[in-house]
This record gives structure tokens, C-alpha cells and sequence, in this order.
């Protein structure tokens, strides 16, 4: 009886351990791979992957759509008028601060976490690891991913993905959440432009990685890992002859900061907001080359006016135009990289409905469905996302984005797992209710034998027990 009920014990205790399993999620960020690049015949991994996956060809990213930005809206959730990453260089008002790449610029709110915190958070064997995703080597609610690789351009992709894999198979702390960023194809298009060879060569790039990665995946038994492929952004490109100078307009009435095409433009001790704005749009008519707009008129859709960070003037410039910073980048490029001193060279930061700023998305594992294709999914839509496969609960901030939005990517619908579940549990629980009622029985019936009747039945049981063991 006594063996009966630690087998019945033990046989419950391996099934619920089978529900607290924790599904692994592989989420991989190539900068600047545009949706299109997949249809230039140069990815053959990326393509038979996206054939027997889940694929949407337009992801629809926010805005500024630029990687600072972008990265952390897939991390929260969120809108950058929320989390308040309102690019990669942006002026503080609040602070009179100058901001870059710092804890200040990915603090705007304490309260918001990245998906990787709110998995550590979660507890119960979670653990995240992150390689080098922008904004990931900062505590959010005082606490760090378990794993974190800062980034460095110098280490060697095949390195960074071996080291990442790795803290699938800790023996201590193996993680269920790795998160990675690859800083191609974007820093090549910004010297040379979108279709330049050395872009195509980038390309190339990242679809070699990718047959590593998931080779890498087979080799360390990992195949149950669930891999989400996407990125921040396209690019589009534009030349030296088209960059616009907007202090020629507005003289020394204003500083502006920002990265084009988008320019913060604040008016200096003194002078008019409306004056200024009344100069810019002036211009705006007439040229057609970029919009402006007061804070309180910026369009809804592009989701950045009601944040104290947002400046009281914002000029966008249209799709192959930048404005006057422009001017130290191709000198940088040219200086760095090399580029050409008349070339084409990249950019993105574009209103989102603009098709070029449009990146990927592909997501392959057991919760996918397979050769299923979606028209159009949003970066704000990736947190509750990774969220479900996480099996999370909410954060502290909403999210703007939602789970209706993926829920067709999965192979059956929340509703229907749940309902599977309870059915399977009900049924063991039903199973495990009646060999108890059987052993009951049969002890209590035991029980009542005669001490003669029950010698008699337990050498029959040992006899019963050397013969199966001869």
C-alpha cells in the first residue's frame, strides 16, 4: 500500500512538474534588415526558415523609426511617447540635459520594465539573458538580467551566439529568455546606402549567421527553443544635395537637437515659439521637402507628443531628405568607414507608414504555426508576445500593444491551451481519485482477513515476486 501511494505521488508531483516547465524563447534583432531584403534571392536560410514558419512581411515599427527607440518599444510594449526614448539623442528640458546612449535616456519612467526584468521578476527558475540589445545593461527596478554582454562591434558574431546559447544549458541558472542584437545590416547602409554591394554583403551576413544559429540550436539539444527573428527599422537612402539646413530659416532664434530626419527644435530665451514655427512652416510650404509641427498639432498616429520630452517644435523630414546634422554624419562615414565623398548613404527615423522603414518578422518553434502568413504585425504587439510564450503577468505600466494582434501566430489559441489543460488535469486528477478508492478497498479488505488468510495471501505475493524476478 505504502509503495501504491508514493507511486501515485510521485507519478503526480513529475505531471505538475510538466506545467511548470518553463518555455524557451530565442528573440534575434538584426539592425536595419528592411522587409524587402528577403526578396533579393541573397537569404536562402532566412527564406526556407520563413517557408516553414510563421511570417509577417511588414512589421509595423514606431515612431522615430530608429534603433534606440525601436528596441525598447519591443521590450516594453510601448509607444516612445510612454517609455520615453524619443531617439538616440535627445535634449532633457525637464533636466536641461543633453541625452545619449545612458540610464538617464531609458529612465523616463521607473516604472516601466523591459521584458527580460519583468521574466527575473517572475521568479520560479526564470532567468534572462541578454546580448547586447540596447538599453540591457541597466537595472530597471534594481535588478539585472541573469546573463548580460554589453555592446562591443569587435566580438565575433559566432562567438556571441555560442556564448548566448550557452545560458539556455546553465547547470545553475539556465535561462528560458535570450535576447540578441546584431548591429548589420544598418551600420554598413549608413555608409553606402541601401543596395550598395557592401549592404548585400551584410545580408548575406546575417543569413549565415542564421544557419549557424540554428544548427547551434540542434547541436546543444535545444530544438524545443522558440526563435523570433525581426528588426527595428529599414532604410532608405539620401544624398549629400538633399540634406536640408533649417537654421538658415530660423538664424540663431533656436536650438535644435535630434538625429534626421528628425529634428527637437527649441526656441532660445526670448523668442516666440509661434514665430519660430510660423518661419519653419513657411518654409514647409513652400519646399515640401519636411513637415513641422507645434507639439500640441504632432498627428496622433505617430505617438510622441504627450511626453514631457517632446520639444515644443518637432520638424520630420520626408522620406530621401535629412536635415542639417546629416552633414557630420557623411563626414564621420567617410572618415570611418570610407564611404564615398559623393555617395548614397542611409537613413531611417521616418514616419512608419513610409514602406522602406518596414522590417521583418519571423517566428519558428513548437508554439508556432508552421507556412502561416500574416499581412502586418506591430513592434508595440512583440511584448505581450513574448509575454504569453513567457507566461508572464502584466507589468507596472499597460502596454500599448495587445495580444489579439499575434494570437493567429500560435498553433492553437489561448483559450484553446487553457481548456486543454484543465481537460488533461481533470482527467489525471479523476485518474489518481480512483486508484485511491481501489487501494482503499482492497486494504480495508485486506484488513479484514484472518491473520492465517492474510500469511497465506502474502507468500503468494512473494512467490509472485520471485517468478517475475527469475
Amino acid at each position: 500500500m505504502n509503495h501504491l501511494f508514493f507511486l501515485t505521488l510521485s507519478c503526480f508531483f513529475v505531471f505538475i512538474s510538466c506545467f511548470m516547465h518553463h518555455d524557451k524563447l530565442l528573440v534575434i534583432s538584426y539592425d536595419g534588415f528592411r522587409y524587402d531584403y528577403l526578396d533579393l534571392n541573397i537569404t536562402p536560410n532566412l527564406n526556407s526558415l520563413k517557408n516553414n514558419s510563421s511570417y509577417a512581411k511588414c512589421l509595423l515599427n514606431v515612431f522615430p523609426t530608429q534603433t534606440f527607440v525601436n528596441h525598447f518599444s519591443i521590450a516594453t510594449g510601448l509607444y516612445a511617447e510612454v517609455h520615453g526614448v524619443l531617439g538616440g539623442k535627445i535634449y532633457d528640458q525637464k533636466n536641461n540635459k543633453l541625452l545619449n546612449y545612458s540610464y538617464e535616456l531609458f529612465h523616463y519612467n521607473e516604472n516601466i520594465i523591459p521584458i527580460w526584468t519583468l521574466n527575473e521578476l517572475a521568479g520560479k527558475g526564470r532567468h534572462s539573458g541578454v546580448m547586447m540589445w540596447p538599453g540591457s545593461n541597466f537595472a530597471y527596478n534594481s535588478t539585472n538580467a541573469t546573463f548580460i554582454v554589453k555592446y562591443d562591434p569587435s566580438v565575433p558574431w559566432d562567438y556571441r551566439v555560442s556564448t548566448a546559447l550557452s545560458w539556455f544549458i546553465h547547470p545553475e541558472t539556465p535561462a528560458n529568455l535570450v535576447m540578441m542584437y546584431f548591429e548589420e545590416p544598418d551600420a554598413e547602409s549608413h555608409a553606402f546606402g541601401p543596395g550598395s554591394p557592401e549592404v548585400l554583403e551584410q545580408i548575406r551576413r546575417t543569413d549565415n549567421i542564421t544557419k549557424y544559429i540554428l544548427d547551434s540550436l540542434v547541436n546543444n539539444n535545444l530544438s524545443d527553443v522558440n526563435i523570433i527573428f525581426l528588426s527595428d527599422h529599414g532604410m532608405e537612402g539620401v544624398t549629400r544635395d538633399r540634406v536640408i539646413d533649417l537654421r538658415q530659416f530660423v538664424k540663431d532664434k533656436a536650438d535644435m537637437y535630434g538625429t534626421s530626419p528628425v529634428c527637437q527644435i527649441y526656441p532660445k530665451p526670448g523668442q516666440k515659439v509661434a514665430e519660430i514655427y510660423n518661419l519653419l512652416s513657411d518654409e514647409a510650404s513652400k519646399s515640401r521637402n519636411f513637415k513641422v509641427y507645434l507639439k500640441a498639432d504632432i498627428p496622433e498616429h505617430l505617438h510622441v507628443k504627450n511626453c514631457e520630452r517632446t520639444p515644443p517644435i518637432l520638424a520630420v523630414a520626408e522620406p530621401k531628405y535629412a536635415f542639417q546634422d546629416f552633414y557630420n554624419t557623411i563626414d564621420w562615414e567617410i572618415k570611418e568607414k570610407h564611404a564615398h565623398e559623393n555617395g548614397t548613404y542611409g537613413i531611417h527615423g521616418y514616419d512608419p507608414s513610409t514602406v522602406t522603414m518596414h522590417p521583418y518578422f519571423i517566428a519558428h518553434g513548437p508554439l508556432f504555426k508552421r507556412n502561416h502568413s500574416m499581412g502586418e504585425l506591430r513592434t508595440v504587439d512583440m511584448f505581450s508576445l513574448f509575454s504569453h510564450i513567457l507566461k508572464l503577468g502584466p507589468p507596472g505600466v499597460k502596454p500599448n500593444g495587445t495580444f489579439s494582434g499575434v494570437e493567429d501566430l500560435f498553433k492553437s489559441s489561448a483559450s484553446e491551451i487553457v481548456f486543454a489543460h484543465v481537460y488533461i488535469i481533470s482527467v489525471f486528477l479523476i485518474a489518481i481519485m480512483a486508484i485511491s478508492v481501489v487501494a482503499i478497498c482492497y486494504t480495508k479488505k485486506r484488513n479484514n482477513l484472518s491473520r492465517k488468510e492474510r500469511d497465506h495471501l502474502e507468500e503468494m505475493e512473494i512467490e509472485m515476486l520471485l517468478e517475475v524476478q527469475a
